[in-house]
């Protein structure tokens, strides 16, 4: 079945609220750089954690880079004992000095919005977001997107309990 999504262009020369000077667009700065480690076609593994970690899941994603700006991952695969998929975007907000984000899934109806920063040796990425807890209520979680190489990102999810993190 073919869709097609009729578009409006609206010509804003013609408009009376037009403005005779072009707006002045962002400009792709240094913090938007480490957006780049995640660009391609990569498989991930999750485990869990202690002295014997099991497989939680195993899949797929394709990150691509939207004008150096933002990075859109979409993951699939196998994961909470079905078939998964998420899309995540991360960028660097110029205005917030921050990195931002979001992450949708197919396990949940909740629309998770990231918050992070990078760390002084710029090899990790670190987003914070709060959401609907395992056992219910609201927790606070990050995860920690380390670069240890040019082909391997290892993220660390983490729940904050009280003033501990805990995998």
């Amino acid at each position: 079945m073919h869709r097609s999504i009729p578009l409006i262009a609206v010509a804003l020369t013609i408009s009376p609220w037009a403005s005779a000077q072009e707006p002045a667009l962002d400009k792709v700065q240094p913090e938007h750089k480490i957006l780049e480690r995640f660009a391609g076609e990569w498989q991930f593994e999750k485990h869990s954690v202690g002295k014997k970690p099991q497989s939680l899941g195993t899949g797929t994603v394709s990150a691509e880079s939207l004008g150096g700006f933002f990075i859109v991952c979409r993951w699939s695969g196998k994961q909470y004992g079905g078939d998964y998929k998420a899309c995540q975007s991360l960028g660097y907000d110029i205005k917030q000095k921050k990195y931002t984000g979001s992450w949708i899934d197919s396990a949940m109806s909740y629309r998770w919005e990231l918050s992070g920063a990078v760390g002084e040796k710029n090899d990790q990425l670190t987003i914070t977001t709060s959401g609907p807890g395992p056992t219910g209520g609201t927790k606070t979680f990050r995860e920690r997107y380390q670069f240890k190489s040019a082909d391997s990102i290892t993220i660390i999810g983490e729940m904050q309990k009280g003033e501990n993190w805990s995998a």
